[in-house]
């Protein structure tokens, strides 16, 4: 009787760490996108922005963590602790972190290289646990779904006011109360030296709203490719997403959207009118945003008669020559994870910012040296090679985008730099890798409950009532 209670209360508890898991999973995109931030360690190196510099615990990261907790507790609950093998890629990417981490022990910054490296090891394990659940890319893709109303919504009231200083009773630190006469403002020069206020969303940059929006427009690509009703909200999602990454006028994130489109156009489908339907929908929120602004989009695309788009091309290029100067100094280990930008502060020209290199592969060589840049190239090659055999429609989705975050960051830097974009792309790789999983062999990872139960609706549902489904449907401890 008593083995029977304690059976009763493990199949109950696991109920509802699956909960929190599929909650947490869910709430991770919007999170991503709004960063509420704790400093665990301020590192002052002026005049590179603290975010550069320090070590901060983000919302994302702390969701993260949850998940990753309740898995752990549900395992040891269930006695579930076997994991399938890992994934090449995921070995690689621990390489990666190892070498990031004892990068440290020559690096400028010790402190911050060694935060990054066990960050990114942390990332490599949300990975593998969202690769050991296939299902959990339901909630997933309804946290991308949210995240791009939020931003987009919050980015065309932007361009409308030209103003930011209606996100002020909120509770964020960005992008503070922005106009286009505020100096240090992402703005577009337009002729007779106007300025115009690009989107920010609740982003510190517009190009990193961007390169966000990017990652996020997995959920309804994926969504508008199935063969249900989903695919109607997905391809609303889809063009929400394309409306929004035209509004950041970030050429990085323009690109990376036009790798997705045309990943999505090359991609094998049973229903060519359903991705047809897709990308219409994309082509044609873009065609609205170029309609609408084709006086900002000639000058982010030409830099005609603007001296700030100039000034941003010559910066750019200053910033690829120092990188190329520290890999020709220290080719074989680098100068530390995540310390680029420090190395700039004393031959900084007048005017110009200490911030890493727009471009991620010259910024791993720089920072890693050889052996950081050799893991880079098998990861992308490992990517390469395991999304070319996949058929899964879902799945070639994800890869579309996350391959349009790989071609983003040969003009940005925040898929390395930044703890939430790094949060971002592993996110989706642990999805992708979990939907090639569920194609290869179903759902193998721990245990789920009913459907009803497992879905993030769970979390809005009594607890009595999730209980009592478990109990009836003979939920697996």
């Amino acid at each position: 009787m008593r083995a029977r209670f304690l059976k009763g209360m493990r199949r109950k508890a696991a109920i509802v760490l699956d909960v929190v898991y599929e909650g947490a999973t869910a709430l991770l995109p919007v999170a991503l996108g709004v960063w509420v931030h704790h400093p665990l360690l301020q590192l002052s190196h002026p005049p590179v922005y603290f975010i550069y510099s320090s070590v901060l615990l983000f919302g994302s990261d702390f969701l993260i963590l949850t998940a990753l907790g309740a898995d752990l507790i549900r395992r040891a609950l269930t006695g579930t602790f076997r994991l399938h093998r890992p994934p090449l890629l995921i070995l690689i990417l621990l390489g990666l972190a190892g070498w990031a981490i004892l990068s440290a022990a020559w690096s400028v910054e010790p402190r911050l290289s060694a935060y990054i490296g066990f960050h990114l090891a942390g990332i490599t394990g949300w990975i593998l646990s969202l690769s050991e659940r296939p299902k959990a890319w339901r909630s997933l893709s309804i946290g991308c779904m949210l995240g791009i109303l939020l931003q987009t919504s919050v980015a065309v009231l932007e361009v409308l006011v030209q103003s930011t200083a209606f996100l002020r009773p909120l509770p964020l630190e960005w992008p503070g109360p922005l106009d286009p006469s505020i100096p240090g403002a992402a703005v577009i020069e337009l002729p007779g030296g106007r300025r115009w206020l690009r989107a920010y969303g609740t982003l510190p940059h517009p190009n990193l709203l961007g390169f966000y929006l990017v990652g996020m427009m997995a959920g309804p690509a994926a969504w508008g490719l199935r063969p249900d009703r989903r695919a109607v909200i997905g391809g609303l999602g889809f063009g929400l997403g394309t409306l929004g990454v035209g509004l950041s006028f970030s050429r990085a994130a323009w690109l990376g959207w036009a790798a997705i489109f045309l990943g999505l156009l090359g991609m094998p489908q049973p229903s060519p009118r359903r991705r047809l339907s897709l990308l219409l929908i994309g082509a044609t929120a873009w065609l609205i945003v170029a309609g609408l602004f084709p006086i900002q989009m000639i000058t982010r695309l030409t830099g005609r008669g603007s001296v700030l788009e100039i000034r941003s091309v010559q910066e750019r290029k200053w910033l690829i020559e120092q990188a190329w100067q520290q890999i020709w100094h220290h080719p074989l280990l680098g100068t530390g994870a995540g310390t680029f930008p420090l190395t700039l502060r004393e031959i900084l020209p007048p005017g110009y910012r200490a911030e890493p290199v727009h471009h991620v592969g010259a910024l791993i060589f720089a920072e890693l040296g050889l052996p950081g840049f050799g893991f880079g190239l098998a990861l992308f090659g490992a990517f390469l090679h395991e999304g070319r055999r996949r058929k899964d429609p879902e799945a070639r989705a994800i890869a579309a985008c996350l391959f349009g975050l790989l071609i983003a960051s040969t003009l940005d830097h925040p898929l390395w730099t930044m703890a939430p974009m790094r949060a971002l792309g592993g996110s989706l790789l642990g999805a992708w890798l979990g939907r090639q999983k569920s194609e290869d062999a179903g759902d193998q990872g721990p245990p789920a409950s009913d459907d009803r139960t497992y879905a993030v609706s769970c979390v809005f549902r009594s607890w009595p009532w999730v209980l009592s489904q478990g109990q009836r449907t003979g939920h697996r401890g």
